[in-house]
Parts: C-alpha cells; sequence; structure tokens
C-alpha cells in the first residue's frame, strides 16, 4: 500500500487542502501499526477503562498483585494518569511530567471562570501543588521524565504515592507513569489504566486516545450502583475507538455497594442479587444496543464489539478480599463497608450472618480471571486478527480520505474554470449575507433550547424538593429483649413454719420495643441524593440533548440553504456547512451530590429508643435531606449556567465557525485566480493522481 508515495507527491498541497493532513495522519496510523507488529515481542495490550472512582485500580490490585495497593487509588480526576505496566527484569518505575508551556495552559484554565470538566481538573491540580509548597517551573525544568528502580514491588509503593496518589507530592505534575515488573506472567502484554478524557491538556487526552487505539480487549468498569450512567456511556462513547479493539469485557464493579442500596427492599441475600443482576442486565441491554445502533453506520466493527458487552460480570474487589485476605490487608474503606453489610443482613435478613462462599459469591472474581485469561489464552489469534485486519482497514480509511480530497479538489477546479474575479467576490458577499440569515436562525433555535431549558429546570428543582417528605419518612423497627424478673413468697398464712423465712423465684421475661435505625436514614440519605442526581441530570440532559440539538440545527440549516439564487450555488457549501456544524461541541450536564451521611453516621449508633433521640434522628434526616437538596441545587445552577454560557458562545460565535471553511476556500480561489491556467493545470493533474490511486488501491 503506496501510503507514503501519496504523501509524498500530495505533500505540495498541505497548504491547499486541509484533507492531505487526513492522509499524512493515516500514514502514521500505518506505521504505528506496522511497527507494533515489527517488534521483537508483540505484545497484548489489555486496556482497564472507567470513570474515576468506578475501582480500577483496586481491580487491577487484585487482578495482579493478590490485593497488594501497589497501584494507589485515585479519588478525583486529578489522579487519574495513564499508567502502563509491563514485563521488566527489575522493579521500575518512568514518571512522565507536563512540560512547562502545558502547566501555563493548566494555570490559565484554573484562573478561569469556567465550570467545566477541564476547568475543574486544573484547578484540582493547582491547589495540589500548592498544597505541596512546590516550585513547579522549577521541578519541570529539570527534564519531563525521572526514572527509579526498586529491589523488590513493594519499593515501588511509595514512589508510587508520591507520584500518583491521591495526595503525592507531585502527582499533580504527572502526565503518564509506566511501571515495570519482573512478572513472568506479563510477558507479551501490557495493562493499560487509562484516565477519563476530562484532561485539561488535549496532548495527555490525545495520548489516552492512541492507547486505547491500540488496546485488543477493553474491561469497561461501571459502578453498580450508578450503573451505566450517562457519565459512563459519555465515557465510553469519546474512548472506544472506531477500529482496533477486539474484544470489550464489561464489569458492574463494587457489587457490594448495590447490595447495601437495594438490600433493604429485600427479605434476603438470594433476592438482592437475583433482583439486581435482572434489573441491571436490562438495562445494560438496553443503553448498549442503542449506542451500537448509532454506530452502524459509522463504525460498524464496533457495533459489533459493544454487542459483546450486553451481559455484564457484577463483581466486587471488596467481597473478593474479605474472603481471600486476613483482615490486616483491608483498607479503612474495605473496614467500613464490611461492618455495613453485616449490619443490613442482620437488621433486614433475620440475623443473617454472610459466609465465606457468600463472599465468593458476590465476589465473582473468578468470572474476571476467566475473562482475563482468555485475552491471555487467546493472545496469538487476537494479535494475528489485529495483523490480519491492518490493510483491509487502512485501505478502506485510504478511500474514503483520498474520496473527500478529491471531491475538495474536483470543486475547487470547477469554480476556478467556470468563475471570474467579480462573480467570486459575488459570491462571497451573498454566501456572507446567507450566513448571517443562518446565524440567525439557528442562534433562535439555540435560545428556544436554552428558554425552555431554563423554564424547565426550575419545575425540576421544585418537584424534587417536593419529594423530600416521603424520604424523609422513617419507619420505626421492631426489637425484643430478655430479661429476669425475681420475687420473693415470704410466707404462707396457714404454714407458721414459714412466717419468718421466704424463697425467691425467677422469671424469664420477653419485652418488646420500637426503635429506629441510623443505618435505615442513611439508606434514605442515599436514596434521595442518587434520585435526585439522576432525575436531574436526566431531566436536563433531554431537554438540551446534545444529539437531538444537533440534528435540529442540521436540518434547519439545509432547510435553509436549499434555496439558489444567481450569486448563491447552495451545493458548493451544503457539505462545507455541514462538516462545520458537525464538529461543534454541545456540552453535556454533570452533577456531584458528594457524601452527605456523615452528619448521621457520626451521631447515631446502634437501635435508638430514647423518645428525645428518636426526634432528634428524624430532624436530623430532614436537615440533610434539605443540604443535599441545596448542595445539589447550586451544583446544578453553577453547572446548568456555565452550559447556559457555553451554549450562549456556542451562538455567538456560529457566525464565524460556519463561514471558517468556506473563507478559506474562497481565499485560496481568489489567489488562484491571478495564475489561472497554471492552477487549473495543477489541479487537473492532481485529479488523475487521485483518480488513478483510487482505482489502484480498490
Amino acid at each position: 500500500m503506496q501510503i507514503s508515495t501519496y504523501c509524498e507527491q500530495l505533500n505540495e498541497h498541505v497548504d491547499s487542502f486541509t484533507e492531505v493532513n487526513d492522509l499524512i495522519a493515516l500514514k502514521k496510523e500505518l506505521a504505528d501499526k506496522v511497527a507494533r507488529f515489527s517488534a521483537d515481542e508483540q505484545r497484548l495490550s489489555i486496556g482497564i477503562m472507567g470513570q474515576v472512582k468506578a475501582g480500577k485500580s483496586s481491580f487491577i490490585n487484585a487482578l495482579l498483585f493478590d490485593g497488594q495497593p501497589i497501584l494507589p487509588e485515585a479519588a478525583t480526576p486529578k489522579t487519574a494518569n495513564l499508567t502502563r505496566i509491563t514485563y521488566g527484569e527489575q522493579p521500575r518505575l518512568e514518571v512522565e511530567f507536563y512540560e512547562p508551556h502545558e502547566w501555563q495552559e493548566i494555570e490559565a484554565l484554573s484562573a478561569g471562570a469556567g465550570n467545566h470538566p477541564q476547568a475543574k481538573v486544573a484547578r484540582e491540580l493547582v491547589r495540589l501543588a500548592n498544597d505541596n509548597e512546590i516550585d513547579v517551573f522549577a521541578e519541570l525544568q529539570k527534564g519531563d521524565r525521572k526514572e527509579f528502580c526498586t529491589e523488590d514491588i513493594t519499593g515501588l509503593l511509595g514512589l508510587l504515592n508520591d507520584y500518583t496518589g491521591e495526595n503525592g507530592r507531585y502527582t499533580a505534575l504527572v502526565k503518564m507513569t509506566h511501571l515495570y515488573l519482573p512478572d513472568h506472567a506479563l510477558q507479551g502484554y501490557e495493562v493499560v489504566d487509562t484516565p477519563g478524557m476530562n484532561d485539561p491538556i488535549e496532548s495527555r487526552t490525545q495520548k489516552t486516545r492512541d492507547y486505547m487505539s491500540q488496546c485488543d480487549v477493553v474491561f469497561f468498569l461501571s459502578r453498580s450502583s450508578q450503573f451505566l450512567d450517562q457519565p459512563d456511556m459519555e465515557l465510553l462513547s469519546q474512548q472506544l475507538p472506531g477500529k482496533g479493539v477486539k474484544r470489550m469485557v464489561l464489569v458492574a464493579g463494587q457489587f457490594d455497594s448495590a447490595i447495601l442500596d437495594d438490600g433493604h427492599d429485600q427479605d434476603s441475600l438470594t433476592a438482592t442479587t437475583d433482583n439486581l443482576k435482572t434489573r441491571l442486565s436490562r438495562g445494560a441491554a438496553t443503553k448498549i444496543h442503542k449506542m451500537a445502533a448509532q454506530r452502524e453506520q459509522i463504525h460498524p466493527e464496533s457495533a459489533v464489539i459493544l454487542r459483546q458487552m450486553t451481559q455484564p460480570i457484577f463483581a466486587s474487589t471488596f467481597a473478593h478480599g474479605y474472603a481471600n485476605w486476613s483482615r490486616e490487608k483491608w483498607t479503612t474503606t474495605m473496614l467500613h463497608v464490611h461492618g455495613e453489610l453485616v449490619e443490613l443482613a442482620r437488621q433486614n435478613w433475620n440475623d443473617y450472618a454472610f459466609t465465606d462462599e457468600d463472599w465468593q459469591h458476590i465476589g465473582n472474581f473468578q468470572a474476571l480471571l476467566n475473562a482475563y485469561d482468555l485475552a491471555r489464552q487467546d493472545r496469538k489469534t487476537l494479535l494475528q486478527e489485529q495483523q490480519d485486519s491492518i490493510v483491509p482497514g487502512v485501505r478502506q480509511q485510504l478511500q474514503e480520505r483520498l474520496r473527500r480530497l478529491l471531491d475538495a479538489v474536483e470543486n475547487r477546479h470547477r469554480q476556478l474554470h467556470k468563475g471570474d474575479i467579480r462573480k467570486l467576490q459575488d459570491q462571497q458577499s451573498a454566501c456572507e449575507t446567507r450566513i448571517r440569515h443562518l446565524e440567525r436562525i439557528l442562534g433562535q433555535r439555540i435560545d428556544e433550547t436554552l428558554h425552555q431549558a431554563k423554564h424547565s429546570s426550575q419545575k425540576l428543582l421544585h418537584e424534587i424538593q417536593g419529594s423530600i417528605g416521603q424520604y424523609a419518612q422513617l419507619n420505626t423497627r421492631s426489637g425484643s429483649k430478655t430479661e429476669e424478673r425475681y420475687h420473693t413468697v415470704s410466707f404462707h398464712l396457714f404454714k407458721p413454719s414459714t412466717w419468718f423465712g421466704g424463697k425467691t423465684y425467677t422469671e424469664t421475661v420477653v419485652i418488646n420495643y420500637e426503635y429506629l435505625s441510623p443505618t435505615d436514614a442513611i439508606e434514605q440519605l442515599r436514596h434521595y441524593a442518587r434520585s435526585c442526581t439522576f432525575e436531574i441530570e436526566q431531566g436536563f440532559n433531554r431537554l438540551i440533548d446534545p444529539d437531538a440539538l444537533k440534528l435540529s440545527l442540521r436540518k434547519t440549516l439545509i432547510n435553509e440553504i436549499d434555496t439558489q439564487s444567481e450569486n448563491f450555488d447552495p451545493d458548493q457549501f451544503r457539505s462545507m456547512l455541514i462538516n462545520s456544524l458537525e464538529r461543534l461541541t454541545i456540552p453535556v450536564l454533570t452533577l456531584d451530590a458528594g457524601d452527605m451521611t456523615q452528619l448521621i453516621s457520626r451521631n447515631f449508633k446502634g437501635e435508638i429508643k430514647d423518645r428525645d433521640a428518636i426526634e432528634s434522628l428524624r430532624e436530623t434526616l430532614n436537615q440533610a435531606l434539605h443540604d443535599v437538596f441545596t448542595k445539589l441545587a447550586d451544583c446544578f445552577r453553577n453547572a446548568a449556567g456555565d452550559l447556559y454560557q457555553q451554549l450562549e458562545q456556542l451562538r455567538n460565535s456560529l457566525g464565524e465557525k460556519l463561514t471558517a471553511d468556506i473563507k478559506r476556500e474562497l481565499d485560496q480561489l481568489r489567489q488562484d485566480f491571478t495564475n489561472k491556467q497554471e492552477q487549473l493545470d495543477r489541479y487537473q493533474h492532481l485529479i488523475e493522481q487521485l483518480t488513478f490511486a483510487q482505482r489502484e488501491i480498490v
């Protein structure tokens, strides 16, 4: 395949046609693929995807290190660095840092007024660097990489905490890490722990995409308690490459947390797990099939891969640890969750006690190991599939990119052949007039969407606030206790011998009582927070659905330009305008409720029986519910305000965005007219080259 030859031939046209850059990018993609399969060791790449807090680090620690906390658990986006784990003869850590100019971009984002995810991450990074009193630029001037070698794996623990831990001294400065381990099971394989796509520096986001495009197998982790929520689906849509991945495994992780959420409404562990698996599997199938259908036409290969994910593996790293690790290895969070599960079973399932078999069943780690081992066993087959798909895949991409370039060249040649300077100027003037009209019409569509969203969002908040009452209700539980009561019979009237003595009798009495459980209050609070978050996000994103808004704008644009006048040819501009519109980014709303349960857990323990304590618990729950609503409402208003601002900026810049490509094209044509015949011959020669190339690669 002569991509290099084509690129060399087309290099002189880079400044004239942006489509040439697409071919150069394809050349690099092919070079990367060829280099991979030319290496002495062909590694199967296994990617771990998921949101921050999805449990990826715990999953990898359990999978590769028997639960040792080698990889620190990332609690916020700032610590979610891309980490590669491969074989090495000695334990070694390579750290890559941001470059000084990239840190300047981070500081600029941090200082801005934006509330979008990239700005939030930038603020976290700057805050973390300040908290650790780091002279950032002095550190970054030392070089963009560091390398550390240790005697054994445990020696890496402190280093990883310093450079990737939640509050590590240098975490804020780290771009990515590469971990080499003397584990022969890693020979021929690599495990890639990927961050999300909210990095403030595009270069690191692009690096994540590049690594994901090289992954052969992907484990996608989603929290069972918020299974495949909108941020999950957004992440999956952004990170899933259009080609490359050969196998996807969907993991419903942290299954223990879902049991805590739903167990209060079921009468046994079995009923709880069965209900969860049925409900979550059904929801996953619906969402995954919808996404696969959307990708069918654009990337049919990825649609096939997506449909492999409709049967999730339900698993819990914590439960696996409860069954297999000594208590000394349990983290503080594990201990807390274990206590909550034990209390749940005691109070709701008739004093049920978990067994090791229960923990193994909830952990379900064998199913994960089977999926992991199957990928390893299929290494040669998967790598061969990748290698076999290189030529057909690149050929298809090459045909498509050559076609787009040929269309652009033929259009340029046609306009130059039949036009003149005066007609070109009239056409540009007519085009700009039409674009201003389009800008007003499309702006009206965005304004209508904004007006409806602002009105409906207030109604939505009012409805959610009104539901506080039902979550504030706490039902009393019934308890019982036994007491021993004593009474003495001192004499019998007709027996003088008993008059100066007596006998004591013991009686066991069962006393029933009612009480309130703080656990119930905590669960009510959690349910309300999740319900609020879900209802606000789903409700608002239905009002400002990015795909629906973009489709509406596209239809409006086509209707408006589908009329022809003497100076305006819609056929010339339709594809340019539609492509410009497709590149627009429509923002999405996401929220974080945080954790408000400590208000209850730190003040109330055990069974609440005293009347004053019962009243205090009810009041505390009610206050906590209002606090959750207030926090979410404030978070929503801030996020919505930022989203409104982004849409307003989009509306105000529509004209500029839509005319950028057209102005560039018309400016190039104007230059071509100064040497018209030479340029016509040049473009004709290019058309012949591209036509021949298309025939050659069929």
